[in-house]
């Protein structure tokens, strides 16, 4: 058998999460994928998938060969790519996770300017606002606004996130502007998540801290829709600058307690762990770097 031929079909089908579904991505019959994988785990001695009717899951022994494969697999594909082209021209497929705000907001812009600079990459976007899983996702790179987890993944800052306070002009006539942290215990707002309880924010101008636990009408997961519920006069949310900016110089939105700052985020890229990364991944990467932080 070609080792090489039934990694790129094990990896394929990890990727797809299914036998047919590999084998639509690779033009092959689904037989050829099923005879490759079989081959695979008859000379590794190891079963690397569960298979059921309806889905598959990696076995412990194939969920450590996938994570190998995709570093070979990476490693070979930017050799040969050398030895093409001298490094004149990057190609592949570059898959990409972010946040549905973010994508796009700002990196749905910057795609076509990426394109222009290196058109043999071929972009597969996929913009979620659950934390996925970038190994088993089958991600290149994965951009999460947050503060880090410690992780096996490799992040790389790319530029910062700070957030603000935000209301409509409506909604502060009618109940009035907070003026210090622990005024939003009287407030409506608008909170990021699942905690119908409520959540605590800290706040600090730099000499003191406040932390205060707020409550509202409105729980989300998606940061244009509690821009959308502020606009319209619901209550006061924290949100990332870049969803709102527009927001803010039209005046439909107005920032409160500018003084005061909620503990730093950032923007970052999480991507496999690898010997060398991938020439595609390392251009995409310095692409954000230099365009975020302009």
């Amino acid at each position: 058998m070609d080792r090489i031929d039934c990694m790129r079909t094990f990896v394929a089908t990890v990727n797809a999460n299914g036998f047919a579904a590999a084998a639509r991505v690779l033009d092959v019959p689904r037989s050829k994928v099923s005879k490759q994988i079989q081959a695979l785990e008859d000379a590794l001695g190891v079963q690397l998938l569960l298979r059921t009717t309806r889905s598959l899951h990696l076995t412990e022994a194939g969920s450590e060969y996938y994570d190998a494969c995709r570093e070979v697999l990476a490693s070979l594909d930017e050799a040969e790519q050398r030895a093409r082209s001298g490094l004149a021209e990057i190609h592949g497929v570059l898959r990409v996770n972010a946040p549905m705000s973010f994508g796009l907001c700002r990196l749905g812009p910057l795609i076509p300017k990426f394109h222009q600079l290196h058109p043999k990459v071929e972009l597969q976007l996929v913009f979620s606002d659950q934390q996925v899983d970038p190994v088993k996702g089958g991600f290149d790179v994965t951009i999460r606004i947050a503060s880090l987890a410690d992780s096996s993944m490799v992040a790389r800052h790319l530029a910062p996130a700070p957030r603000v306070l935000v209301a409509s002009p409506e909604y502060l006539q009618r109940e009035g502007t907070p003026q210090v942290p622990r005024d939003l215990a009287a407030h409506q707002c608008l909170n990021y998540g699942y905690l119908q309880s409520g959540v605590s924010l800290q706040l600090s101008n730099g000499r003191e801290t406040q932390k205060v636990h707020v409550t509202g009408p409105l729980h989300a997961n998606n940061g244009d829709l509690l821009a959308q519920a502020a606009e319209a006069g619901m209550g006061i949310a924290l949100l990332p600058i870049f969803i709102v900016e527009k927001a803010l110089a039209e005046g439909r939105l107005v920032a409160l307690m500018c003084d005061w700052q909620a503990p730093a985020i950032s923007i970052n890229a999480v991507y496999p762990t690898a010997r060398r990364v991938p020439l595609k991944t390392r251009a995409f990467l310095d692409f954000l770097v230099q365009e975020l932080s302009a």
